[in-house]
């Protein structure tokens, strides 16, 4: 859900294909959820060595291996419910 602090296991480098397959590891906080049916992507964003990073990920990579849901509402420590599908807003906060 947007809001919500999760964590990526992505195939990084070499492809599907590759004898020996590295897994990065993504977290962030989810800012929106795009529905385009198979197109379907998520927006990420978190902030590596000071500097604020987003990325659109799709649901239906194969690139995924596995999604883990950190902590439900992040943004508000979990006191309030988000109440925004996009929380673009995020981005001028520190």
């Amino acid at each position: 859900r947007v809001g919500d602090s999760v964590e990526l296991r992505m195939v990084s480098q070499g492809g599907l294909k590759a004898e020996k397959q590295e897994l990065e590891k993504i977290r962030g906080v989810v800012l929106g959820i795009v529905k385009r049916g198979l197109g379907s992507s998520l927006i990420l964003r978190d902030v590596v060595y000071g500097l604020p990073i987003e990325r659109r990920i799709p649901f239906y990579s194969p690139m995924i291996k596995e999604a883990k849901i950190l902590e439900r509402n992040f943004i508000f420590k979990g006191k309030k419910k988000v109440k925004r599908s996009k929380l673009y807003y995020f981005r001028d906060r520190n």
